[in-house]
C-alpha cells in the first residue's frame, strides 16, 4: 500500500454524533420504581414496630388501689408517643386489658377518649382516704415492741406509697409533681428514724441518712448488731445444769441427778399426805383431821422454845417440859364438870 493511498485527506472527514445522556443532579433525583417501592415498605414496617412497642407499655389492670398509678403512668406515656392514628387503636386496647373488677364497672358505661376513661378509673379506685389522713397515718407510725426493723420499715414504705399515689392523682401541675414528691419522701425518711427504737434512732440519727432506703439498711444492719452483742447470759442454775448434764454424759452409770433450786432437805415425804418437804409428826392434815373426828380433844401441848444466848442442858429442858405438863393437865382436872 502506497503513502499516497494511507493519507485522508481533511475534506473527507465527518463529524461524529454521539448523544451523552445527562448526569441528574441533586436538584432533580430520579428514583427507580424498586426505590420507591422499598422506601415505602420501610416505612410502613417501621409505623408498626412502633405500634407493637406502644402496646407492651399497657399492663393488665384488675382495679387494685396500688397499681392504679402505674396503669395510668404507662397508659399516659403510650399515647404521649402515639400518632392520631395510633391513638384510637392503644384505646381499645386499654379496654381490653381491664380485667375483674375494673372490667366490671367499665363495662356498664361508655367512653369516647382516653380522658374520659382515666378520670373514671380515678374516681372509682383510687385511694379512699383524703390526703392528710394518710400524712397522719405516717406521722403517727412508730415500731412496736415486738417488731423488728424490716417489719417496720415495710408499713412505713407501704404508707408512703399510698400517699405518693395520692399526691400523683390529685396534682393538676405536672411542675408542682417532682417537688412534692420528694417532700414526702423527706418526711417518710424523717418520721422512720424517729419512729425506731431509742437506742437504734440515735446511732442512725448519727450516720445522717439520705433517704429513705439508706435509713432503712442502717437500722436493720444496727438491730442485727445489737442483737449479737446483747444477748441474755446464761444464770448460775443454767451453768449448773449444763454442768451436771455433761457429766452424766461422761458417766452414764450415775443415776443422781441435780435440779436447781432444790435442797438436801426436800427428800423429806410426808407418809400421811405424801406431801415432800416435812414428815408424818409435823404434817398439819394428820392433826386437823385427827381434831375433826374428835372434836373434845384439845390439840397437844407444844411449848415453846426458849431463846437464850447460852444453850441449856438437856436434861434441864426435859425437866421443864414436864413441870409445864403437869400444870397443864391440873388445869384439866379443875376444869372437868365430873369432879365438881
Amino acid at each position: 500500500m502506497s503513502q499516497e493511498d494511507s493519507c485522508v485527506q481533511p475534506e473527507q472527514l465527518q463529524p461524529l454524533n454521539i448523544e451523552i445522556p445527562p448526569v441528574a443532579g441533586p436538584s432533580s433525583p430520579k428514583h427507580s420504581p424498586r426505590t420507591t417501592r422499598s422506601k415505602a415498605a420501610f416505612t410502613m414496617a417501621e409505623r408498626e414496630i412502633d405500634l407493637s412497642i406502644l402496646l407492651k407499655f399497657i399492663k393488665p389492670y384488675n382495679g387494685n388501689r396500688e397499681t392504679l398509678n402505674s396503669f395510668l403512668v404507662n397508659c399516659n406515656n403510650a399515647f404521649d408517643m402515639a400518632s392520631e392514628a395510633q391513638a384510637s387503636i392503644l384505646f381499645k386496647y386499654i379496654l381490653s386489658q381491664l380485667e375483674g373488677k375494673a372490667e366490671i364497672a367499665c363495662s356498664i358505661k361508655e367512653f369516647s377518649s382516653w380522658d374520659q376513661l382515666k378520670e373514671f378509673l380515678k374516681t372509682q379506685f383510687s385511694e379512699r382516704k383524703h390526703y392528710s389522713h394518710l400524712l397522719m397515718d405516717l406521722q403517727e407510725s412508730k415500731q412496736g415492741s415486738n417488731e423488728n426493723c424490716s417489719q417496720y420499715a415495710l408499713r412505713v414504705e407501704t404508707c408512703l406509697s399510698q400517699l405518693l399515689t395520692e399526691v400523683s392523682l390529685s396534682t393538676t401541675k405536672k411542675m408542682e409533681l417532682p417537688g412534692r414528691t420528694a417532700a414526702m419522701n423527706d418526711l417518710a425518711m424523717h418520721h422512720f428514724v424517729m419512729g425506731l427504737h431509742p437506742r437504734i434512732s440515735n446511732i442512725v440519727r448519727c450516720r445522717n441518712p439520705k433517704n429513705l432506703n439508706e435509713a432503712v439498711n442502717l437500722a436493720i444492719s444496727e438491730e442485727r448488731i445489737q442483737q449479737s452483742l446483747y444477748k441474755k447470759a446464761p444464770s448460775n442454775d443454767q451453768k449448773m445444769s449444763n454442768r451436771v448434764s455433761s457429766k452424766s454424759r461422761h458417766n452414764p452409770g450415775s443415776s443422781t441427778s441435780y435440779t436447781p433450786g432444790t435442797s438436801a432437805s426436800s427428800g423429806t415425804v410426808c407418809h400421811y399426805c405424801k406431801t415432800p418437804g416435812h414428815s408424818i409428826k409435823d404434817c398439819k392434815k394428820r392433826e386437823y383431821n385427827n381434831r375433826q373426828r374428835d372434836p373434845d380433844s384439845k390439840p397437844p401441848f407444844t411449848p415453846f422454845k426458849r431463846i437464850n444466848h447460852v444453850e441449856e442442858a438437856p436434861d434441864e429442858e426435859t425437866e421443864e417440859e414436864e413441870e409445864e405438863q403437869e400444870e397443864y393437865d391440873y388445869e384439866d382436872t379443875d376444869d372437868d364438870p365430873k369432879n365438881e
